[in-house]
């Protein structure tokens, strides 16, 4: 079992958190001291880098990554697993390194989804899992997919994929 933490960054609550050393540390702990009741923790910080160019968008992504370094080295030390889900490489949120953080979690969920168009486009999600196989290993990568936004036609093709890839999800 893995604990998940869930946060969106509406009014940018996640990049305060990030920003702020002490609020860093207390999150890391926190969050340890929970997940030793679990197997592992799936962290879901979700809308990083929403409209952020440059030197910003690079600024968001170095802030999550020290963060996801730093319980990601807590963590291995007590033989928890660290799953990461993420936005996709393609999505409109790019405040997620995927290289970095693929050396970090022990396995990446991709949720190639929320893309607008029901049922979520094979041409996308196909091309989110192609980024994704450029930065990290495919034993660590596993496609989310949002079964609500699919249908039965839309959805074989989807694991068809994950299975070309051999991918996990």
């Amino acid at each position: 079992t893995e604990m998940v933490i869930h946060l969106t960054n509406r009014g940018g609550i996640i990049n305060s958190i990030l920003n702020d050393k002490n609020a860093v540390s207390n999150a890391v702990e926190n969050i340890i001291n929970e997940a030793r009741l679990y197997e592992g923790i799936n962290l879901n910080l979700e809308g990083l880098g929403f409209q952020v160019k440059g030197d910003e968008l690079r600024a968001v992504q170095a802030s999550f990554n020290q963060f996801t370094k730093t319980l990601a080295e807590k963590a291995k030390a007590l033989d928890l697993r660290l799953t990461l889900t993420l936005h996709p490489p393609n999505s409109v949120y790019k405040g997620y390194d995927y290289k970095t953080l693929g050396g970090y979690a022990d396995k990446i969920i991709i949720m190639a989804y929320d893309y607008g168009a029901k049922p979520e486009p094979i041409s996308l999600v196909t091309q989110a899992v192609e980024e994704a196989l450029l930065s990290v290993p495919k034993e660590k990568l596993v496609l989310g997919i949002s079964i609500p936004s699919e249908n039965t036609e839309s959805l074989i093709p989807k694991v068809n994929l994950a299975k070309k890839y051999r991918l996990k999800g």
